[in-house]
């Protein structure tokens, strides 16, 4: 059978491999809340949080296409989809950090609270019931949307009903409505609520950028690899390639100029409650890990995916691509481990495999997606085009 009418599995070694990791992460993990339980939350947290961006940024991606009705991503709109099969795992890790959340969020305890003014200004909002609630409502949406939009993509594999795109189109269209204000709810509770004193109003949008971004790099970085394994050679072509890596490249920047934003208008305005959140992460030693955040979700990624030929060189591509990821990483771990960790940051076993732990369960997931459906959209009205794209 041919990449149209199969899925793609991966060799068993490397679901053994994933396994394996997967649950060297959840011992390391379990050990951690014993020895240093708010460094294995944090941790737990990051993982969760990471894993969520990935999936997330995965349907964007396909609902973004549906509803810009490009064509030329059609080839490769698979990958995107089976990203999106990750979500169960991001919620059930951020429930676990749910019910350890007193360890890393100052709001849960009461006796705190009831000695700060910000905090009882606040307390409405930040309450764990209500705070459970709106996790809840914004998963079930996600959930909702990314099920809708895989569930026609493969009935459309059977019966080519052009009706499935059009369907597909309004479906993304208010997914993108929605996406704005419950990913902006998530990120305020999550991650800005873990320096309930700070806020930022560009916040969410930083985020998403970072999300976006992550999201692109691993789209590009299972393309090549399924193009180099023959499931995608001669599908996926050099003219893909080279959309990923605009859209990579742009939105590598677009991260820059939003982190600009933010850090400029706080600097600026130089008011002490807003200028604690960069002070602090640009004193002792977060210091040289701000300055690799920007080099490696920036200033690198901008430079060498300038050229053009270097957009459409797979070798380039995947290089770049595993950077921003590795940059994201840093990048969230510079928003969220900060404010648990205090002075200095750390760096070992549980910063590490938690996370990877969490990556390959999520991959097992993608994997088991990516299977369950054939490797390219065969039904979708579209798929010519996209076979025949050039730029």
């Amino acid at each position: 059978m041919s990449a149209r009418t199969a899925g793609w599995a991966p060799p068993r070694a490397l679901t053994k491999t994933l396994t394996g990791i997967a649950v060297a992460g959840a011992v390391t993990l379990v050990a951690g809340l014993f020895v240093s339980p708010h460094r294995a939350w944090g941790n737990l947290l990051l993982a969760g949080y990471a894993v969520l961006g990935l999936a997330l940024g995965g349907v964007f991606f396909v609902a973004l296409q549906h509803v810009t009705k490009a064509g030329w991503s059609t080839a490769l709109r698979r990958v995107p989809e089976a990203m999106s099969a990750a979500l169960p795992i991001a919620a059930a890790l951020l429930a676990l950090v749910a019910i350890g959340g007193s360890h890393i969020y100052e709001w849960t305890h009461h006796e705190t609270v009831a000695g700060d003014a910000i905090l009882r200004a606040k307390q409405g909002w930040l309450d764990l019931p209500f705070f459970v609630g709106r996790a809840a409502v914004c998963f079930g949406l996600w959930l909702l949307f990314a099920w809708r939009l895989s569930a026609n993509s493969r009935a459309q594999d059977g019966d080519g009903d052009p009706g499935r795109t059009a369907s597909n189109v309004r479906l993304s269209a208010v997914f993108l409505l929605l996406f704005a204000p419950t990913f902006s709810v998530a990120t305020f509770d999550w991650v800005m609520s873990l320096e309930p004193h700070w806020f930022s109003t560009i916040f969410a949008v930083y985020s998403f950028a970072g999300l976006f971004t992550s999201s692109l790099a691993a789209i590009t970085v299972v393309c090549i690899v399924l193009r180099r394994l023959g499931a995608l050679h001669g599908i996926v072509t050099e003219e893909h390639l080279h959309d990923l890596g605009k859209l990579l490249f742009g939105f590598c920047t677009f991260w820059a100029y939003i982190w600009f934003s933010q850090y400029m208008l706080i600097w600026y305005s130089n008011i002490p409650e807003e200028t604690a959140y960069f002070v602090g992460r640009t004193s002792g030693g977060w210091l040289p890990l701000s300055i690799v955040n920007v080099v490696a979700n920036w200033a690198l990624p901008f430079l060498l995916l300038l050229p053009r030929a270097a957009k459409r060189n797979e070798k380039m591509l995947l290089r770049v691509s595993f950077l921003v990821l590795a940059g994201h990483w840093l990048d969230l771990y510079l928003m969220i481990m900060k404010p648990i960790l205090g002075e200095a940051p750390a760096l070992g076993p549980l910063e590490v495999l938690p996370l990877a732990g969490a990556i390959a369960l999520g991959a097992l997931v993608f994997f088991r997606a990516l299977g369950r459906a054939n490797l390219v959209p065969a039904g979708d009205p579209t798929l010519g085009e996209s076979l025949h794209h050039h730029t």
